[in-house]
C-alpha cells in the first residue's frame, strides 16, 4: 500500500517539529508527507520550508480559506497515492503505523477503519470504537475521527471530500458522510496506535459553550446531508451511483435529536460548574435548532430530556443508552449491506 500523510497545521510551531520527526523516524515512511499551512502567524510555515529542504519526500502547501477541513481539502488535492492519512499537527506518529498496513491486502474496500486513545495530559483511554457500518452508531460513537480513517484517496474525493464549513467537528461529519454512502470497511482492531491530544479545538477537554456556533453550523451541514436526495445528490458518487446513499434516512433524525439533548445537557453542565460563561447563548441556540429541525413524540421527548439532565448531573456514557435507544428500530439488511 502506498499511502500519503496529509498533516493541516495552523500556529502549531512549537510542536510540529515533533510531529514530522515522528513521522519521518518510523520503521518505514510514507510515499509522501504533505504538509498544509493554515495562515499561521507564529513562523510554522517559515520553520516547515527549512524542515522539508533535505526530506525530498516532503511537500509543503498553504491553503488561506480558515479551518482544518479546508487545509485536509488543499492537501488531497495533491494527493498521488491510492491511500492518505490525515493526522493533527500536534500528536505522534507511531514509528510502526506505515509498517502494519503495507502488506495489508485492501483490495475491494474504501476505508480501513481502527481504534485511537485520546490523551488530555492527566490520563488516557481508548476512544469508542464499535465495527459498524450503521450511521447511528457514528452519529454517537463517533469511531470514525481524523486519526481513526485510512481511506482510498478516489473515493474521498468522490464523496465530496472534507466540508470547510464545518470548523468544529469536521471529521464527525465526515465520517457520517462515509457511513451514509455505505463504503466497503476493513476494520482493524488488533493494535491502538495513535494518541489524540485533547485540546478545546477537539472538545475533549475545552468548553463547548466557547464553539456553539460551529457546532450548530456543523449539525447544520449534517442535517442537509440527511436531507439529501435523487433530485439533489450528497456528492458526485451518489450522483453516479444512486443506491448508493444508506436507505434509511429517516431514521437518522431521531439519534440526532437525542445527541442535541446530550449536548445540551453538556451546556447546563458548564453553567452549574461555572466553566463557561457563554452559556446562555449557547443553549438558547441548540434549543432553538434542536426544536426546529424534529418533531419528537411524547415519549422522545421524554427520553431526550432524560438523557439531558443525566449529562447535566454529570453522568457519564449517555450516548451509549441513547445509541441503544435509537436502534430499536432495525432496518432489514440484505447480505452484507443495509
Amino acid at each position: 500500500m502506498e499511502i500519503t500523510v496529509i498533516v493541516p497545521v495552523k500556529d502549531g510551531r512549537e510542536h510540529i517539529g515533533k510531529t514530522l520527526d515522528s513521522i519521518m523516524k518510523g520503521s518505514m515512511q510514507p510515499k509522501e508527507v504533505i504538509i498544509v499551512d493554515n495562515e499561521s502567524t507564529d513562523g510554522t510555515y517559515q520553520f516547515c520550508e527549512q524542515y522539508i529542504k533535505s526530506r525530498p519526500n516532503m511537500t509543503l502547501l498553504r491553503e488561506t480559506f480558515p479551518g482544518t477541513a479546508a487545509a485536509c481539502n488543499k492537501g488531497l488535492k495533491s494527493c498521488k497515492t491510492e491511500w492518505v492519512y490525515f493526522f493533527n499537527s500536534g500528536d505522534l506518529f507511531d514509528p510502526h503505523f506505515i509498517a502494519a498496513f503495507h502488506d495489508l491486502n485492501a483490495e475491494g474496500h474504501d476505508l480501513i477503519a481502527m481504534p485511537t486513545k485520546v490523551s488530555n495530559g492527566l490520563r488516557e483511554w481508548v476512544r469508542p470504537f464499535i465495527p459498524s457500518e450503521d450511521p447511528r452508531v457514528q452519529i454517537f460513537a463517533h469511531m470514525l475521527a481524523t486519526s481513526s480513517m485510512l481511506i482510498r484517496t478516489s473515493y474521498l474525493k468522490d464523496i465530496g471530500a472534507w466540508n470547510p464549513a464545518c470548523r468544529i467537528g469536521e471529521d464527525w461529519e465526515l465520517g457520517l458522510r462515509i457511513m451514509l454512502h455505505q463504503p466497503r470497511v476493513l476494520w482493524y482492531t488488533q493494535h491502538v496506535f495513535h494518541t489524540i491530544q485533547a485540546t478545546s479545538e477537539h472538545l475533549e477537554g475545552g468548553c463547548y459553550s466557547m464553539h456553539y456556533k460551529e457546532l450548530v453550523r456543523t449539525m447544520t451541514v449534517v442535517i442537509n446531508n440527511l436531507h439529501s436526495s435523487i433530485l439533489q445528490p450528497l456528492s458526485t458518487y451518489h450522483s453516479q451511483h444512486l443506491a448508493c446513499l444508506y436507505p434509511h434516512l429517516d431514521l437518522l433524525m431521531y439519534p440526532l435529536y437525542l445527541r442535541i439533548c446530550i449536548l445540551l445537557g453538556r451546556l447546563q453542565r458548564e453553567k452549574l460548574t461555572g466553566k463557561c460563561a457563554k452559556y446562555k447563548m449557547a443553549a438558547k441556540a441548540i434549543t432553538i435548532f434542536r426544536n426546529s429541525n424534529f418533531t419528537p413524540t411524547f415519549a422522545q421527548r421524554m427520553t431526550g430530556n432524560c438523557l439531558r439532565i443525566y449529562t447535566l448531573l454529570g453522568g457519564k456514557g449517555a450516548w451509549r443508552f441513547a445509541l441503544k435507544e435509537s436502534l430499536k428500530k432495525q432496518p432489514k439488511r440484505k447480505g452484507d449491506r443495509w
